[in-house]
């Protein structure tokens, strides 16, 4: 089976858990739910709960010990774009080629999608056997250290001159933490030596920082047909990014910098890791 043979497979039981573990559309509150389901099962790569996985594949660790967790990660993931989208944040239309869920929802309704899945993802991990340290991990890497806070930096500098420091900063939170905790995840459920989870996690973060300087410069040079949400919002919103710092051509120069690096980073045989990296 070929990297993207394997990665298609693992994408697909990811899909299914997902319709499984998401409530029934039903009673008073069912357009929670609907909501939810809208969101959640818009097509995407799926790329933290497919690190997640791989990792187990790579350490001959059976997946379903760590679907559901792979599961809670892509629920996190979700409640942050949909909050991220909203107009107190990025005020964007379009997600993954949809409208996005406030523009289908209503706002209100979109916050309070957002807000259900992120706690029912701890309910899940809670209530699916895995370790305690594992949902420590998550909750560090999706809370104030992480996730919520390279946010936040990346409000407070809109309009702001930024230098280096501070980018990577707001890289490291707001796209890197969670990619660098999926990894780590798969690591601990795969009981691999203290080292290599360190390695792995190493190997996230520097993916994350290259997935978001990519991710900038698809923004000026893509189009939202093909990106499936606007180009040029980063401009329009004033807000700061490698472009705006370094120059197109400097940027990638250093995204392709921080992939290869992230990928020497990876214990030898996390081939498949290795190769979701070019996926």
């Amino acid at each position: 089976m070929t990297a993207l043979d394997s990665s298609t497979t693992l994408r697909s039981l990811i899909n299914e858990r997902l319709e499984e573990l998401l409530p029934k559309r039903e009673g008073l509150h069912f357009l929670l739910f609907e909501g939810a389901h809208y969101s959640l099962m818009l097509p995407g790569k799926r790329l933290r709960p497919l690190f997640l996985l791989k990792v187990l594949e790579d350490y001959n660790i059976p997946i379903e010990k760590g679907l559901d967790v792979a599961c809670a990660l892509e629920m996190i993931h979700t409640y942050s774009l949909i909050h991220d989208d909203l107009p107190c944040m990025d005020d964007d239309d379009l997600r993954r080629g949809k409208p996005t869920l406030h523009k289908v929802f209503g706002e209100g309704q979109a916050v309070l999608v957002g807000d259900f899945l992120l706690t029912y993802a701890f309910e899940i991990l809670a209530t699916c056997g895995a370790p305690q340290e594992i949902t420590a991990l998550i909750a560090k890497g999706a809370g104030g250290h992480g996730m919520i806070g390279g946010q936040l930096v990346d409000i407070l500098f809109e309009g702001r001159p930024i230098d280096w420091n501070i980018l990577e900063f707001m890289y490291r939170g707001k796209t890197a933490a969670l990619f660098a905790t999926a990894l780590e995840c798969g690591a601990l459920l795969s009981g691999a030596p203290q080292t290599e989870q360190e390695a792995l996690k190493q190997s996230g973060t520097l993916f994350g920082i290259a997935f978001q300087m990519y991710d900038d410069i698809l923004d000026v040079t893509s189009t939202t047909p093909s990106l499936g949400k606007p180009v040029g919002s980063d401009a329009a919103n004033g807000k700061s990014n490698c472009i705006t710092l370094l120059g197109l051509e400097k940027a990638k120069e250093m995204a392709a910098e921080f992939l290869n690096e992230a990928k020497s980073s990876l214990p030898p045989h996390c081939r498949g890791v290795r190769d979701l990296f070019s996926l």
